[in-house]
């Protein structure tokens, strides 16, 4: 790998420049043979945008490097051979700098959070209550099904929705060409109506789609972009992210499911990390940013603080009223036998199993919805189109 350094040279002046070496010990004996006094070193930083890192790829690694700890393999070694192993894909090179960064002393979770764009917080703290309870393997077992879980989850949800989009997209096209370059044709007719008063309400308002189209159309696209960039520009900032977490949670249809997959990932997480000896109050604020959900989060977050005061668990989540009375008697009663982490790894597969059902069957009603919704559209320029005709016919008559 390549380091970046900054040295002395037997004069005293400064030199910068960058060399290759396979750690950063053996970056610094390099350097002391060029006669150089090192005063900074440390791994080159890459450029953004460079090859994306795959969730499968980053899934794969967890499970191989567990069954490698599993099998007696230390960690550094484990590493080292996951680098040999592929050299094709995009996470190699930071599993490298991984293994050099814990072969010089630094805890796994600290060199993972150097790169965010493979590794996310969850996954950091993951790893690092890992580490700190002695069930690391444990840790990224749990890391792999979870990573495993949402990777098939988001592949699902794309190619169910893949068709529906299409449609909506085809229509659209369709609809704003018929409204551009057919709709005018029939304007000779709609005249004659419309100065005896004769135009109906379908194709008055239909006229008035077009003609605004043809006329505003430059003005149409650049508001439709300013509103566009502006809501995208908004959503990225953290009252908009807390306006839309909100918002997903009240939404009809997608709000209870967005709330199952919360509250299974919630209970999943804390229910391992309990069983693994880890303190409730560390439990809770790793499990807390694995919702997906800031609303839920604070929630969280709040039932932490109450439980450091010496409450319990169940009081503050239930007056939070973003968990369903039944999970919050789940916990109750967890907390009653003292079998907590049991409970929730329980709650946390029902949870699961119930909110890929109400996936499935949202997605199922998806296509034909929107086929209603072109189907409605159609019938109306249909009947815009149509109704003057007719009743130019019946005055002829």
């Amino acid at each position: 790998m390549s380091f970046h350094y900054v040295a002395k040279t037997t004069s005293g002046s400064l030199v910068r420049g960058e060399l290759n070496a396979e750690t950063r010990a053996e970056a610094l004996h390099s350097l002391s043979r060029q006669s150089l006094f090192p005063i900074k070193v440390e791994p080159t930083k890459k450029l953004a945008g460079g090859k994306r890192v795959r969730n499968r790829d980053v899934a794969l690694f967890y499970s191989n490097l567990a069954d490698l700890l599993e099998g007696g393999v230390p960690l550094v070694r484990s590493l080292e051979l996951l680098v040999g192993r592929n050299k094709n894909n995009s996470l190699t090179s930071i599993i490298g700098e991984i293994r050099v960064a814990v072969a010089n002393g630094q805890n796994m979770s600290a060199a993972m959070r150097e790169h965010p764009a493979a590794f996310d917080l969850f996954a950091v703290n993951i790893v690092k209550a890992g580490e700190t309870g002695g069930f690391l393997e444990e840790s990224l077992n749990s890391l792999s099904r979870f990573t495993e879980r949402n990777e098939e989850l988001r592949s699902r949800i794309f190619g169910a929705i893949a068709y529906p989009a299409f449609l909506l997209f085809a229509g659209s096209l369709q609809l704003i060409a018929l409204l551009l370059f057919f709709v005018p044709r029939f304007q000779v007719i709609f005249d004659r109506l419309e100065k005896r008063g004769d135009l109906p309400a379908p194709t008055v308002l239909l006229l008035g789609m077009s003609e605004a189209i043809q006329e505003h159309w430059l003005v149409l696209i650049g508001l439709t972009t300013v509103l566009v960039v502006s809501a995208w520009s908004w959503l990225k900032t953290d009252p908009g992210k807390y306006a839309w977490d909100t918002c997903r949670l009240k939404l009809w249809g997608i709000g209870s499911v967005s709330r199952q997959f919360a509250s299974a990932r919630f209970c999943h997480i804390l229910g391992t990390m309990l069983q693994n000896g880890v303190p409730i109050i560390d439990s809770l604020e790793v499990s807390r940013q694995v919702t997906g959900n800031r609303v839920m989060s604070e929630a969280i977050k709040t039932a932490s603080a109450s439980i450091a005061s010496g409450n319990s668990l169940t009081a503050p989540l239930a007056q939070s009223g973003q968990f369903s009375e039944e999970l919050i008697e789940l916990i109750r009663v967890g907390e009653g036998t003292n079998r907590l982490d049991r409970i929730l790894q329980k709650a946390g597969e029902s949870l699961e199993r119930r909110a890929n059902r109400s996936l499935d069957l949202g997605i199922r009603l998806l296509e034909p919805i929107l086929l209603l919704v072109m189907a409605a559209t159609i019938l109306f320029l249909l009947l815009a189109l149509l109704l003057p005709v007719l009743q130019s016919a019946d005055s002829l008559s």
